[in-house]
């Protein structure tokens, strides 16, 4: 049997003791004397397990993960070339960290629907954070709790005109279109905003950008690995400018192969940013 709330299971016994006290409460007055004391250490109990639930549930899920729906696992097997490469062993960590970041993280839909992110979206989004991270410790990106999907471009208060990525550090928060973040997936000469956006949250947690350097003449040699002019970028992602780092990272990820033969310095500095020496499971 497989617990989705540790917290729950632990609740269970004190929900049933403090209903007890209360009923004999009613209707035993020599109990009500007593024994009446016990039921604030037992609301105490409850009250304490209810606002540190989220961190019960997550270290319980560490050592025993949820498993993945087995839809996203037939997924990944079929269209992410970055699990198909992996080990057995890689792949059961990969799936256990993307367990562990879906449930570490809140993710919205803005529909007029006003409906929740399906669950095969959600994955197909983290997917791209476990691929970066896959090598790192910390593979959460703390700080960036929140995952916001849009349907379409969208402009936002701090840029007024229409975009389709967008992370806050400040709000702690990742904004995408997800019918870019689909085409970047599945489509060989399409830039993949959600990977971009994860490598723009992973500098700015890091505090790491100096740790990558991009001269501008890369950006033909960026434009020959991956068949994506600077201009396309720009115009996917929604901005006039776009950081080198990131469309570094990007291409690191998404064409290894060629990255690693045209531009083999620049690979290598991206490889000791993203690649921990002993990372764990």
């Amino acid at each position: 049997m497989q617990i989705h709330s540790f917290t729950r299971f632990v609740a269970f016994p004190f929900i049933v003791a403090a209903g007890y006290v209360m009923y004999q409460n009613t209707v035993d007055y020599y109990f009500s004397e007593s024994y009446s004391w016990l039921l604030l250490p037992l609301i105490v109990i409850l009250v304490a397990l209810y606002i540190l639930s989220p961190q019960i549930d997550f270290w319980w899920h560490q050592k025993y993960p949820i498993k993945l729906d087995s839809r996203i696992v037939a997924w990944l097997q079929e269209r992410s070339s970055f699990y198909q490469n992996l080990s057995d062993q890689n792949r059961a960590k990969f799936e256990k960290r993307l367990s562990l970041f879906l449930e570490s993280k809140e993710f919205f839909l803005m529909s007029p629907e006003k409906i929740e992110m399906p669950e095969d979206m959600k994955a197909i989004i983290a997917t791209n954070a476990i691929q970066l991270s896959f090598h790192q410790d910390d593979y959460l990106f703390g700080g960036f709790d929140r995952i916001v999907a849009y349907p379409h471009p969208f402009p936002t208060p701090y840029y007024k005109h229409l975009h389709t990525v967008e992370t806050e550090e400040v709000d702690g928060v990742v904004l995408l279109c997800i019918e870019y973040v689909v085409n970047g997936m599945t489509v060989a000469d399409e830039y993949n905003i959600a990977l971009h956006a994860f490598a723009e949250a992973y500098l700015e947690k890091s505090k790491s950008e100096d740790a990558l350097q991009v001269a501008a003449s890369d950006t033909i040699h960026l434009e020959s690995i991956s068949s994506i002019s600077t201009d396309k970028i720009k115009k996917t992602i929604g901005f006039d400018q776009v950081d080198l780092r990131l469309v570094a990272i990007h291409h690191y990820i998404k064409y290894p192969q060629n990255f690693e033969s045209t531009l083999p310095e620049l690979y290598e500095q991206v490889s000791s940013l993203l690649i921990d020496k002993d990372p764990g499971a």
